[in-house]
């Protein structure tokens, strides 16, 4: 496997950095199936990818699904905001097209591994979430707990900088998260 590719949904303001060779730019106009189809298709034309980088926001939301209540603090687990219908623990067996392909996702996002209290086996448990897409796509997946930050202007690509919280590798193996940072404790 050799290279890396990227897959920027624009509504993550800002032009993905020039850092692999391929950056596919996708919008809420193109549907999550062809979304992954085609990178399926493009890593199996390179021999496979070492990363998937995604860059997209991550679904947050004031919930506690356990309990049916809102809650006052936002959690986030519940999905990236990827194309049209986006990728949540609904849909997220899609990426088992990826199979084989990936070595290793990792998704710039807001709280893809977060699991707020009491969303634990809900849809918005998002370790389950991430887990479930290494188990599905036989790649690792990075992905951090917390709201991260970035930067970006019209002259300058996004930049991340450092990961705020702890960050998460998902084995592919067993779905199980570990966590690869000093990030602040749980």
């Amino acid at each position: 496997m050799a290279g890396r590719m990227i897959i920027h949904d624009t509504r993550l303001a800002g032009k993905a950095p020039p850092i692999a060779p391929n950056i596919y730019v996708v919008n809420a106009t193109v549907e999550i199936n062809h979304c992954i189809g085609w990178i399926g298709q493009y890593a199996r034309s390179q021999g496979g990818l070492n990363e998937l980088l995604v860059m997209c926001h991550g679904f947050e939301a004031n919930w506690d699904l356990g309990r049916q209540m809102s809650t006052m603090q936002q959690a986030g687990g519940f999905g990236l905001q990827l194309c049209t219908e986006g990728l949540t623990l609904y849909n997220v067996w899609l990426v088992r097209n990826w199979k084989g392909l990936i070595r290793r996702i990792t998704v710039y996002a807001c709280g893809p591994a977060d699991t707020g209290p009491g969303n634990e086996g809900t849809a918005g448990d998002g370790r389950r979430f991430m887990g479930e897409m290494a188990l599905w796509s036989g790649a690792e997946v990075i992905g951090a707990r917390n709201t991260q930050m970035y930067s970006w202007s019209s002259s300058q690509p996004i930049d991340f900088g450092a990961w705020e919280g702890p960050v998460y590798r998902f084995d592919p193996s067993n779905g199980q998260p570990t966590q690869i940072n000093p990030g602040p404790m749980q």
